[in-house]
């Protein structure tokens, strides 16, 4: 590194932490001219800090262009678990604000419901994007968990291009390792926008997990940033990693024989080895034996006439429930009774606390070196006055024939693995647990490939409304989540229908609890299918969860009659935890989106006028975007001016006036004065004839092939204009519940009928869309005859071709520019007297 930009990112540093000075590595990581691959650095040191900030700084201050500029705009951050991520959260949000850059450089959450921004907005922006790798590998994936589908292709466009990913705590993160490689080394190949890199931090990883099919290590191995003596030789380092951890078994064992009185055990023997004023740390691997736990050391401490403060942690946890057991987990100070923190694998991921006393379950090895992280951390127990550090390794039998099961999530040879090397040990500090020869069991894993990829960049849904599940690719079978929520409702019109109403508000990040899809939580799904309910987008109503079994990823309603959930203990999956009615959430979020919905608009908007401001928003992203290189921004452009020319259809217009049949004088609309629940409909004789499922951007893809298919760019063009919202993508075909036309030769599509007309319509630039009758000859299979006498291939051919041309990523990011356009020319139509 060069002295002018270590002296400027150790200023940079002090400013925005307000610590002396950082570490060697993390200036490292600041300062040289390409990323690593891999941050193999002990716990407790500041990874954290090492992302966050060497990414601003190579992104903003670094002296060298060259590295700003090969810098991503967007810090993907993610986790394993969603339990600390607000507190990776509050620390960017701390050092953004320290360096003055709050208004400029966001923070976005991505926990699934109502998000609170709409970053996906600003493709030009700089941010940090923290979530677990459920929320940020779906959206890479093309298959975003708890979103409306139709932005799908916007969030994986914004992930996969531009977009520097960390994976934090990578030992907790399964097949998502291998996942995150794959993408890694397809990006590559199948080109981006601009660079996208990843760097994986953990101190227990194995290299060899990052180098699937198509992301195989260089010769020399992986660029790794280590430890290096100028840091392990200060005294805040040595401290650190010389700190005193005795180790001790417990008395406590699980087993066939002991775990009825298991939770009072444990809690007993906590209770004995506790000392006031400090906190004690217990780490088991099951959710339910914290809950049981908890609540044995909850009656215990009713004795006591200074209690500890007690605290439950895990991945099940309403956010805004979890908060304040998370306060006293992270209390730089502990009341008099100390605190007692019962917790599960969330604890190993990004927590940066101190116990001083700590109980384990036996567990995979690194994550118990990851736990063992959590105490001592910063080598201050036994000294100046503070009481010396104690942990105890909590046994699992696994000689049983039930050991399988409660073993989980580790396999029966882990669990004796890490017992053999705890044996041998007499204590846990950092120091001692560098010398453990440990050798990981070669894991297998599902691996995505090229094709898989290359599908998954299609989001129409198969004909039976199903979609690709990608679950296998982000977490192990036995870890995979599904989130659920309660409300109240009733329906004053039928009071026995037990549906939620279509207008209910879409869920709020905060009300949402994540559920583990295990073999008990199945069950309780099973026996209230008939009264639990998941949103269909493509028919825009609810299902049972009879007529939508669960699946992972899923966002699933509950009402409150139905239980499973106690604002102390999480989600227990019994009917006889019900939330009380002033515990429910209020949520002023819009509707769940359907397929034929349209943007809302506060008053009527001219069609022309729309088409003109969405063109010259264009522009502006583009002046806002200098760096991006061989973008087609005049096709882009030119998608721009004929986006909604398909709105001049009589369903659109019909639905805009809202059935004010004399709109023959009325100029054409591109926007309504309505909810965004339009009532698509043309007038056949003296019978209005529904078009459900109407959309409007098919119609202006035909529009203009039907006028421009010999131009250059016309294919790329046309498939802009028909997936702006993601409703349209590789291929044309009817929905079953479309209505269906008289002459059974007629073609039809969303909508659209064969033959249907659009009148004129002025695109604001001097040129016209003139009058036409629509084909959809592009929605067969193979070559049409139609178009100069030539034979013409289908869309699917088209569109397949592009994303061949292009890459997936690259096409999609094309998209996102232009559907960014249409949102901010939207805006600029409303605030506008010209309307």
């Amino acid at each position: 590194m060069s002295d002018s930009a270590l002296s400027d990112y150790q200023q940079f540093f002090k400013q925005a932490t307000g610590f002396e000075q950082p570490f060697h590595f993390q200036s490292e990581f600041a300062t040289r001219e390409t990323l690593p691959t891999l941050l193999d650095i002990p716990t407790g040191l500041g990874k954290t800090a090492t992302a966050v900030l060497g990414w601003l700084f190579r992104r903003r201050k670094h002296p060298s262009e060259v590295v700003r500029q090969a810098t991503p705009r967007r810090l993907i951050y993610c986790l394993p678990m969603r339990t600390l991520v607000e507190q990776t959260e509050d620390e960017a949000n701390r050092w953004l604000r320290n360096l003055g850059w709050q208004e400029e450089i966001k923070v976005h959450v991505l926990m699934g419901g109502a998000e609170k921004t709409n970053w996906d907005e600003c493709p030009e922006a700089d941010a940090i994007l923290i979530g677990t790798q459920d929320m940020m590998l779906s959206r890479a994936l093309n298959r975003g968990y708890g979103m409306s589908r139709y932005r799908w292709p916007i969030h994986y466009s914004l992930f996969n291009n531009d977009s520097l990913w960390v994976m934090d705590e990578t030992q907790l993160m399964g097949v998502a390792v291998t996942t995150t490689a794959q993408l890694q080394g397809l990006r590559e190949k199948l080109k981006t926008v601009r660079p996208t890199h990843s760097v994986w931090m953990s101190a227990t990883l194995d290299p060899a997990e990052l180098s699937p099919f198509d992301h195989p290590a260089p010769s020399g191995g992986w660029p790794t940033l280590e430890l290096g003596e100028e840091d392990r030789n200060t005294p805040r380092v040595q401290q650190r990693l010389h700190a005193s951890k005795p180790l001790q078994k417990a008395e406590a064992v699980y087993s066939k024989e002991k775990k009825k009185n298991y939770a009072k055990d444990v809690a007993a023997e906590v209770l004995k080895h506790h000392k006031p004023e400090t906190l004690t740390l217990v780490v088991v691997n099951r959710v339910e034996r914290a809950q049981e736990i908890f609540q044995a050391l909850e009656k215990l401490t009713a004795k006591h006439e200074t209690d500890p403060k007690l605290a439950l942690i895990h991945s099940r946890f309403r956010p805004t429930d979890r908060k304040s057991q998370q306060a006293v987990l992270m209390s730089e100070s502990h009341p008099e009774g100390g605190s007692i923190v019962v917790a599960t694998q969330a604890i190993e991921a990004g927590v940066d606390v101190s116990a001083t006393t700590m109980f384990v379950e036996l567990a995979l090895w690194p994550s118990l070196v990851q736990r063992f992280g959590r105490c001592n951390r910063k080598g201050e127990c036994g000294t100046e006055g503070h009481p010396a550090a104690q942990v105890f390794w909590i046994d699992i039998d696994t000689k049983d024939n039930s050991s399988a099961e409660w073993a989980l999530p580790y396999e029966l040879g882990d669990l004796d693995t890490a017992r053999a090397l705890l044996q041998e040990l007499p204590e846990v500090g950092p120091a001692r647990l560098k010398e453990v020869d440990f050798e990981p069991t070669p894991q297998v894993h599902h691996v995505i490939r090229r094709k898989d990829i290359l599908e998954l960049w299609d989001t129409t849904a198969d004909l039976a409304g199903n979609d690709l599940d990608v679950s296998r690719y982000i977490r192990d079978a036995e870890d995979q989540d599904l989130q659920v929520y309660w409300r109240k409702w009733e329906n004053k019109e039928n009071p026995t229908d037990k549906m939620p109403p279509e207008k209910l508000p879409k869920p709020d990040r905060e009300e949402l609890c994540s559920v583990s899809l295990n073999k008990k939580n199945r069950k309780f799904f099973k026996e209230i299918q008939n009264n639990s309910y998941c949103w269909d987008a493509l028919e825009k109503k609810w299902q049972t969860l009879k007529q939508m079994p669960p699946r992972p990823g899923m966002t699933v309603l509950l009402p409150r009659s139905e239980g499973g959930y106690r604002l102390d203990l999480g989600w227990t999956g019994s009917s006889k935890d019900k939330l009380t009615a002033k515990d429910l959430w209020e949520s002023e979020a819009p509707p769940n989106e359907g397929m034929d919905d349209d943007d809302a608009s506060k008053a009527p908007l001219a069609l022309t006028r729309h088409l003109q401001d969405v063109a010259g928003e264009v522009d502006g992203i583009r002046t806002g975007l200098p760096d991006l290189e061989n973008v087609p921004w005049e096709s882009i452009q030119t998608a721009a001016w004929w986006h909604d020319v398909g709105k001049s259809h009589l369903a659109f217009q019909t639905a805009a006036y809202d059935g004010d049949d004399s709109n023959s004088s009325k100029k054409l609309l591109a926007k309504m004065f309505h909810d965004g629940k339009p009532k698509y409909r043309v007038k056949q004789g003296d019978k209005e004839i529904s078009r459900k499922g109407f959309r409007h951007e098919l119609a202006s893809a035909l529009a203009y092939l039907a006028q421009h298919g010999q131009a250059d760019q016309a294919d790329f063009i046309g498939f802009l204009i028909a997936s702006h919202h993601g409703k349209v993508r590789g291929s044309i075909r009817s929905l079953p519940n479309e209505t269906i036309p008289a002459d059974p030769h007629r073609r039809f599509a969303r909508g659209i009928w064969e033959e249907d007309e659009l009148p004129e319509v002025e695109l604001g630039n001097g040129q016209i869309s003139r009058p036409l009758k629509l084909k959809l000859t592009l929605m067969q299979m193979g070559e049409s005859g139609e178009g100069n006498g030539q034979a013409q291939p289908s869309w699917t051919a088209r569109v397949l071709a592009l994303r061949d041309h292009y890459g997936p990523f690259k096409l999609a990011f094309f998209g996102t520019l232009l559907r960014v356009a249409d949102w901010r020319g939207s805006q600029k139509g409303e605030q506008s007297d010209d309307r």
